[in-house]
């Protein structure tokens, strides 16, 4: 190695320190060599190079590659240790008196002619100042500023998404998952490579949407921890989509999963906060419906509920609503059966019959045309709430209701049924015993289990 090559290369035991801890924290945090690059825009060959110690970084280089992997200042410790090293070297090969502190003065022609040509060569390479890049990598840079998706798999991946999502009622839930989580983990893949700002939000989208999806579906399951983080995870990438539609659209989820976690305040908290993402937006109605006015119900809140109600209805007026019964997790206006029967759904607790069956009537006929057993199932348990609270009683019919809306969602059971039809067991046998009515309606519920 000359005397210039020394001077361009401090101690080699020092870069493989860094490029060692360099490539440990990239591998623990799970980074790509592209996604690290394009989180400090270099090239990826540059990261890569200072890896392997084949180049050494700048300050400002090792500064941002601390941060981006949050290292809490390690690895600007490793650079100032081998900087250290290499003002010491370079001391010593250019005859100068300076201390590892100090910066060296520049050699004179007899004292380093070799060190001379090298410092004529700073127009194509500056690492001998201190820096880490050359013409190469600068171009690099600037051309991994315009790495980019193709538009037709963005698109391909929305028109996927919407179409799971407008077709949800319908699906098998256990069969989704897996496709939901290779879409969620590729589009995960897609923003570590794209550095198009238009096209990453997008992908965020997509990516939060995948994430709610996959929260409802937990829900569903009772597996209400992984719910709360797949839903948080849908409200920080609608963030950073800078939509707040899905912002609201996953508070929404968010306080259906406490909702049916029985953490009625929570529940009531998120649905209040998510409205200030929606406004009087398509989210509005859902968050004031489903959300607000069941908590208040089950909070035992009658005048709560009902200012709910009315207010559903008031922003359905504001917003284009769906016709008949879409789905349930649509990031669109609620339609009028959809508000009716969670309208029913809120009084049920409060043991107001006549309101439970005024929009019971108001949203069956779009619900009987649906495709949803879980809906067709919901109304139809809330109805038969009403008959067993009404002045006039009807076990028999009651109990008719809830073997039929328990055999409509059979194979495909979710946490709603099955908790709506535990609370009618007890409200039941709370009157009138486990009479003969009471249970059939166990049987029927005893194989009723969460997939």
């Amino acid at each position: 190695m000359s005397r210039a090559e020394r001077v361009l290369h401090p101690d080699r035991s020092a870069l493989d320190r860094f490029g060692y801890e360099l490539r440990k924290l990239r591998k623990e945090r799970g980074y790509s060599l592209a996604r690290l690059a394009g989180l400090v825009y270099v090239s990826e060959d540059l990261i890569h190079r200072v890896e392997v110690a084949e180049r050494r970084p700048s300050r400002e280089l090792a500064g941002a590659l601390d941060k981006a992997l949050g290292a809490g200042g390690s690895l600007l410790t490793s650079w100032q240790d081998f900087d250290v090293e290499h003002r010491a070297r370079k001391a010593v090969v250019l005859g100068c008196a300076c201390g590892p502190s100090d910066e060296c003065s520049p050699p004179t022609s007899g004292q380093n002619r070799e060190a001379g040509n090298n410092e004529r060569a700073g127009s194509l390479s500056w690492t001998d100042e201190g820096n880490a890049e050359d013409v190469i990598d600068v171009l690099k840079r600037v051309q991994a500023l315009s790495r980019a998706v193709d538009p037709e798999i963005i698109r391909h991946l929305r028109g996927n998404l919407w179409h799971t999502l407008a077709r949800y009622e319908q699906l098998d839930h256990a069969s989704l998952v897996p496709v939901l989580l290779k879409q969620r983990s590729w589009t995960d893949s897609l923003l570590g490579e794209c550095s198009h700002p238009k096209q990453r939000q997008q992908l965020f989208e997509i990516a939060g949407v995948t994430s709610g999806l996959l929260g409802y579906v937990a829900v569903g399951r009772s597996e209400f921890p992984l719910a709360r983080a797949y839903c948080l995870e849908a409200f920080k990438l609608g963030d950073f989509a800078q939509d707040t539609n899905i912002q609201a659209w996953a508070r929404g989820l968010q306080s259906f999963c406490e909702y049916y976690d029985r953490r009625y305040d929570e529940a009531l908290r998120l649905a209040i906060d998510g409205l200030n993402y929606a406004q009087s937006g398509p989210q509005s109605v859902r968050l004031t419906i489903n959300g607000v006015a069941r908590a208040r119900g089950k909070l035992g809140d009658a005048e709560g509920v009902r200012r709910a109600v009315d207010r559903a209805y008031d922003l359905m007026s504001r917003n284009d609503v769906p016709s008949g019964l879409p789905s349930s997790i649509a990031l669109e206006c609620y339609s009028v059966a959809q508000t009716a029967s969670n309208a029913a759904t809120a009084y049920v607790p409060l043991g107001m019959p006549e309101k439970v069956q005024h929009y019971v009537e108001q949203a069956l006929p779009d619900i009987r045309k649906s495709g949803s057993p879980w809906s067709r199932s919901l109304v139809m348990i809330d109805l038969a709430f009403s008959l067993i609270r009404s002045t006039e009683a009807d076990l028999d019919r009651a109990a008719e209701l809830v073997i039929d809306a328990l055999s409509i969602s059979e194979g495909r059971p979710i946490v709603s049924v099955q908790q709506r039809t535990s609370e009618f067991v007890r409200d039941a046998t709370d009157r009138w015993g486990k009479i003969r009515q009471v249970s059939a309606i166990c049987d029927a519920a005893s194989t009723l289990e969460v997939r």
